[in-house]
């Protein structure tokens, strides 16, 4: 099923992806629509009604320049999964989405029964206070995540252009063809002059990276259902350091590694992924 046609704009931000069993809801990334995860999303219908809400970039009229922090991110999901009457369901999310998801759980306990928080942005140690010090002092403009984010093209011929074009790059190099061409029929808007463009907006991806949490452990604490994180095993961005310190201090909370992927893995292996997920909210009950 695609987007429905609601009270959040003709373009809905929510998606209903079928499937049968309990409500799993699905956060995507930053620069991500949730149409990236089809197959991810595809598998896990198997066990479960599958949901998405698409963050605020994907909105109508959006704009950037208000958001500091995530924290509006995260009301937007409560608010949503609350408007809908859905509680007690779970909650799966990658990067950005899993920290969202944390972050609601956090701020309400009864939202979710469980969370899986797929290679969350989640800083500890050194990491954390360097990029707290870059943000204190108005840098985080500067760092070359945000500056890429900003240059990134957004406009091609068509989709096969833009496919030839990311095909050539490193990092998609690693993920799934089948999932690289779902990343281009969810992430490019045609143009009515022809040509397409990408969907997220650049502006919005940038602003989300500067405004990326340091510090997220006394939230994380305060997360009680179960969690599972899950690591990509050569994953720059959930490192080590960090999921040695959910094992210790997040209550309820279990991590897993999945061999030979990055940041990436729901597009490297959303197969395998979606294995995990399933065994784990199969332990659960859910």
């Amino acid at each position: 099923m695609g987007a429905e046609e609601d009270a959040m704009g003709v373009n809905s931000a929510w998606h209903d992806w079928g499937g049968t069993g309990p409500v799993l809801h699905f956060a995507h990334a930053n620069g991500f629509p949730p149409g990236t995860y089809r197959r991810l999303i595809g598998d896990l219908t198997k066990r479960h009604h599958v949901v998405s809400m698409s963050a605020r970039p994907l909105w109508p009229d959006s704009r950037p320049q208000v958001l500091r922090d995530w924290s509006p991110l995260v009301e937007d999901l409560r608010a949503e999964l609350n408007r809908r009457g859905l509680r007690g369901i779970v909650g799966v999310g990658h990067s950005l989405g899993a920290v969202i998801s944390l972050l609601a759980a956090a701020a309400d306990p009864g939202l979710f029964s469980a969370v899986v928080a797929v290679d969350p942005l989640v800083f500890t140690g050194a990491h954390s206070l360097f990029w707290g010090t870059v943000k204190a002092v108005g840098l985080s403009g500067r760092i070359s995540l945000v500056r890429g984010a900003r240059r990134r093209r957004e406009l091609w011929s068509d989709r096969g252009e833009a496919r030839t074009s990311y095909s050539s790059k490193k990092v998609f190099a690693s993920w799934d063809p089948g999932v690289l061409d779902d990343y281009l029929d969810a992430g490019m808007v045609d143009l009515p002059q022809g040509g397409v463009r990408l969907r997220y907006p650049r502006e919005w991806e940038a602003r989300i990276f500067s405004a990326a949490p340091h510090n997220l452990w006394a939230q994380l604490r305060r997360v009680s259902v179960p969690t599972l994180f899950v690591q990509g095993e050569h994953s720059d961005t959930f490192l080590d350091a960090a999921r040695t310190r959910v094992e210790r201090d997040v209550p309820g909370s279990r991590t897993v590694v999945i061999a030979d992927s990055s940041h990436f893995l729901p597009m490297e292996r959303p197969s395998e992924l979606a294995g995990v997920v399933d065994e784990f909210l199969e332990e659960e009950g859910l």
